[in-house]
C-alpha cells in the first residue's frame, strides 16, 4: 500500500498508481487563435465567395473573379487576424503587467491593509479566520513573501497568474494566420479550376455549360464548407458537456445561415445592376 501524498511534515510523494490529472493542456493565446482563426476563415471566406459568385449566375461576373476575390479574402483576412491577435495580446499583457506592478507597490507600501484584504478573501471562500490568518503568516515567512502575496492578489483581483503573461503574442499571431488561411482555403478549393479549363476537357458533344459548371462549384463549395464546419463544431464539443452532434450542427447552422444571407444579397445586387 502506497504512502499518502503528504505525510506529516514530509515531502510530497509520488501519486498512487492509476491516478492522473485528466485536464487538457490549454495555451491561453494559441488555442483561442487557432479556433477563432479557422472558423473565421471558413465562414467569412465562404460568405465572400458566395456573395461574389451569386452575380455569376446572372452572367455579370466570371468564375475567375470568384477565385481572385477568394484568394484576396484569405490573404487580407489572415494578415488582419494575425496583426489583430498580436496587438490585442500584447496590449492585454502590457495592461496586466502595469496593474501587477501597481499592486506590488501597494503590497510593499501598505502591507497590513493588503494582507487584511487577502485574509477577508480567504474567509469569503470558506476558510476560518484563524486558518486564513495562518495562511498569511505562512506566506509572510516565505523567502519570497512579496512575490507569493502578489501572485495571490493578482488571482484575487483579476483571476490571472503572472505565468499566464508569458504566452507569446507572436506565436498566437502565426497560429491565427495559418488557421484563418486553412479555413478560408476550404470553400475556395472548387474554384481553383476555372470553368474554361473544365470545358476544354470534354468533347463538343459532352461539353458542360458554364452555368452547369458554376452550379457544380457552388454545390461543392457548400458541401465542403458544411463538412468542415460540422467537423470543427463536433471536435470542439467533445471535451465539453455539450453534445458533440449538437455542437457540430450549431456551428453548421450559424455558418450556413450567414452564407445564405450573403448569397441572397449578392444575387439580388447582381440582378439589380444587371
Amino acid at each position: 500500500m502506497k504512502a499518502p501524498l503528504l505525510g506529516h511534515g514530509s515531502q510530497r510523494e509520488e501519486p498512487p498508481e492509476g491516478w492522473g490529472n485528466p485536464h487538457s493542456a490549454v495555451s491561453k493565446g494559441a488555442t483561442r487563435a487557432a479556433v477563432l482563426g479557422a472558423l473565421d476563415g471558413l465562414v467569412s471566406n465562404l460568405c465572400l465567395i458566395l456573395g461574389v459568385m451569386a452575380p455569376c449566375l446572372n452572367g455579370e461576373e466570371t468564375d475567375k473573379t470568384v477565385l481572385l476575390t477568394g484568394t484576396a479574402g484569405i490573404l487580407a483576412g489572415a494578415f488582419s487576424m494575425a496583426v489583430g491577435e498580436w496587438l490585442s495580446i500584447t496590449a492585454e499583457n502590457e495592461h496586466h503587467l502595469a496593474e501587477i506592478e501597481t499592486e506590488r507597490l501597494h503590497i510593499v507600501e501598505h502591507r497590513q491593509e493588503e494582507n487584511a484584504e487577502l485574509m477577508d478573501y480567504f474567509v469569503e471562500q470558506g476558510l476560518r479566520a484563524e486558518t486564513a490568518r495562518q495562511v498569511i503568516s505562512d506566506l509572510e515567512g516565505h523567502p519570497e513573501a512579496t512575490s507569493r502575496l502578489l501572485n495571490f492578489h493578482a488571482k484575487f483581483h483579476w483571476g490571472i497568474d503572472e505565468e499566464d503573461l508569458s504566452g507569446s503574442a507572436s506565436v498566437a499571431a502565426i497560429v491565427s494566420f495559418v488557421a484563418f488561411a486553412s479555413g478560408g482555403l476550404i470553400p475556395l478549393l472548387p474554384w481553383t479550376c476555372p470553368c474554361s479549363v473544365v470545358e476544354s476537357w470534354h468533347t463538343s458533344g459532352g461539353a458542360i455549360s458554364t452555368d452547369l459548371c458554376l452550379k457544380v462549384k457552388l454545390a461543392l463549395t457548400v458541401a465542403l464548407s458544411t463538412v468542415a464546419m460540422f467537423t470543427v463544431g463536433f471536435i470542439l464539443a467533445l471535451p465539453t458537456p455539450t453534445n458533440a452532434f449538437y455542437g457540430g450542427f450549431r456551428h453548421t447552422l450559424c455558418g450556413m445561415g450567414a452564407a445564405a444571407a450573403t448569397f441572397g444579397i449578392g444575387y439580388a445586387i447582381g440582378a439589380a445592376i444587371g
